[in-house]
């Protein structure tokens, strides 16, 4: 059953499936599809061709098992989520956030409050972001992955948890991704290897290719990378 608010505004070119959650002064736009197990919480806006509540699928050829049920998709109050945005199953999406053009969610991730997730970035598989914390255009997170409150990741940034780039079977004791502390900058196209813990308030320069734990407070450029300086 649908349970949607009076005051919420629809688009009639939306689809809306069973089992999903609509607070009040929720505006949806067109061609918008929201699957069942869905809830978006009061004051949010979805612009047109979102696609939220996606399961996983596939033909069998990923390594990682996908799971067959999840806990509901919630958006918190008073996010915006551009044209285009794809959230999947069993997200969390906190509350004062703008999720750009075409970026997207994967399943079982955690974003905090007051986020910006610009366009294009995609957040892969059970990640957590903490809150003010921003990812510019066209960036990969990866999955497995931590990051803390008020981070800024520049754009073109990469981020990988597999060190054996799929040739050994899928496992999470080694198929994690990095954990980025709190008020860490990483530069526009860094690379971030598999495992890598940056502490709180590093810098990472623009390019550079993070192969081994960054300290707290500590500036670190180059490829690989290496540190500089401490922050000032």
């Amino acid at each position: 059953m649908k349970k949607i608010s009076k005051q919420a505004y629809i688009a009639d070119t939306a689809i809306i499936y069973d089992d999903v959650e609509i607070g009040e002064d929720v505006i949806i736009h067109d061609y918008v599809v929201i699957y069942p197990n869905t809830v978006i919480e009061n004051g949010c806006e979805i612009y047109d061709h979102c696609v939220l509540g996606k399961l996983p699928t596939s033909p069998g050829v990923t390594s990682r098992k996908i799971k067959v049920e999840f806990s509901k998709l919630i958006i918190g109050e008073n996010s915006i989520l551009c044209p285009g945005v794809v959230l999947y199953a069993g997200s969390k999406i906190g509350c004062n956030n703008l999720l750009g053009d075409f970026c997207s969610i994967r399943e079982e991730c955690m974003v905090g409050n007051n986020c910006i997730i610009s366009r294009n970035v995609s957040v892969n598989y059970n990640t957590s972001i903490g809150d003010y914390t921003k990812i510019m255009d066209n960036t990969h997170i990866t999955g497995n992955m931590k990051i803390g409150n008020h981070v800024f990741i520049s754009v073109l940034v990469a981020t990988t948890n597999d060190n054996t780039m799929g040739r050994i079977e899928y496992n999470e004791d080694h198929v994690q991704g990095a954990t980025i502390g709190d008020y860490v900058t990483i530069g526009a196209a860094a690379n971030i290897l598999p495992c890598v813990n940056i502490g709180k308030n590093a810098i990472i320069g623009a390019s550079a290719l993070v192969t081994r734990d960054v300290p707290d407070n500590k500036v670190v450029m180059g490829v690989p990378a290496k540190v500089i300086r401490d922050v000032e």
